[in-house]
């Protein structure tokens, strides 16, 4: 069953909003249209033309990465020119094209995340906050018989869906309170109402349902309220609230159940990764090696027991990881300098390289979009294509 581009991204932007981007990030949708049709979807780390490609070869007409397209903005659309053939060809094969950079790496679908859960880490928490929602409390007045029919399209666009920032918080979902009272109101000339006489003041038994949301999806709810709702011009308030929604940012840090040494948790840390791989790149992985180019700095016997971790180029972070006593730092691109730096402080480091550090998030995407039910009946795919750029030496 087909579906909008649209629609893909919303739900996407329910976990990580656009407005999570960095400034000079690039992210949403890059090139073709929202209103396009999707029956299938490929997911790539990046949007190489190998990738632009294999869409077209398996017939995929929305491709999904984690690295956008174009940071730097194109001066031409020519042949010749490199930086404009994954554009060009998506145009020319009606394939669009989104990316969820920045944004998803302060999400819960990022691999810093899935990699701390992986090794069940506990007491797991940001390692560099970023932010906070802004929460806000949608009130909406109901006549009785169609208050479900408005409760649960405010569900579908999340509201009331673990939205504060409690340990809690992410396993209620459809958080409500409704009370019974009395509405009234006088359709004057030119109304349509739903119950009611022109000129005549009707009284109608209604709800008052009120449901909580983050700030970024007021819009969406408001249009969803209107198109569920009976009446022509529904009665509803926006409340703004001083309370805390959920905690952005990125990278995780947490404890092991009980100190390791560093020679004995790093295999788990291998074996873990393997976990969160996709399937679909086992294969590619088995050929250039296990995890080729992953590398630990640190002693050996040192004990592990807080473990902090950044996927991509975290190298920035190490000094946040220090600050809040890590014994070890997980990432990917982190420089020369940094790691003599974490080492004199204590900490070692474990470097898997930018592309093993946010493979991870491919399972996360997938997942994420095969658990909407209003996506139910698209294919999802994970790209071949992508791999790690580098070959060992010892292999040439």
């Amino acid at each position: 069953m087909a579906v909008s581009v649209g629609l893909v991204a919303q739900v996407l932007e329910k976990i990580a909003p656009k407005s999570w981007a960095e400034d000079w990030d690039n992210v949403g949708l890059l090139v073709g249209e929202a209103s396009a049709s999707v029956e299938r979807v490929l997911i790539a780390l990046d949007g190489t033309v190998n990738v632009i490609e294999e869409a077209r070869e398996i017939g995929a007409q929305l491709i999904i990465t984690h690295h956008p397209l174009m940071f730097r903005p194109l001066k031409n659309l020519r042949n010749d020119n490199l930086s404009a053939q994954v554009p060009i060809r998506a145009l020319k094969y009606g394939i669009s094209y989104y990316a969820s950079h920045t944004n998803l790496d302060q999400s819960r679908l990022s691999a810093s995340w899935s990699i701390g859960e992986a090794l069940k880490l506990r007491k797991l928490e940001l390692l560099a906050e970023t932010a906070h929602e802004e929460l806000v409390k949608l009130v909406v007045f109901v006549p009785e018989p169609q208050v479900e029919d408005v409760r649960l399209a405010l569900v579908r666009v999340g509201v009331g869906d673990g939205v504060t920032e409690g340990p809690g918080s992410d396993l209620y979902s459809e958080c409500f309170f409704q009370s019974v009272g009395e509405g009234m109101f006088r359709p004057l000339q030119g109304a349509n109402p739903a119950i009611g006489e022109l000129g005549e003041l009707t009284k109608v038994n209604e709800v008052k349902l009120e449901g909580i949301l983050p700030k970024q999806l007021v819009s969406r709810a408001i249009k969803a309220l209107r198109q569920a709702h009976p009446y022509e011009e529904p009665a509803y308030d926006l409340i703004p609230l001083h309370n805390n929604g959920k905690s952005r940012g990125y990278g995780v840090i947490g404890y092991l159940d009980k100190p390791e040494k560093l020679r004995e948790f790093w295999p788990r840390v291998l074996s873990s990764l393997t976990d969160l791989v996709p399937s679909e790149l086992l294969q590619s992985k088995a050929e250039s090696g296990l995890f080729g180019g992953v590398r630990v700095a640190g002693d050996l016997d040192k004990e592990i027991r807080k473990v902090a971790i950044a996927n991509g180029s975290g190298g920035s972070f190490a000094s946040k990881a220090v600050f809040k006593g890590a014994d070890l730092f997980i990432t990917g691109d982190i420089d020369y300098h940094a790691v003599l730096d974490s080492l004199e402080a204590g900490m070692a480091i474990a470097d898997l390289g930018h592309y093993w550090s946010e493979l991870p998030m491919l399972k996360n995407i997938a997942n994420c979009l095969a658990g909407e039910k209003q996506l139910q009946g698209i294919d999802i795919c994970i790209s071949k294509a992508n791999s790690v750029p580098w070959v060992e030496v010892g292999k040439i």
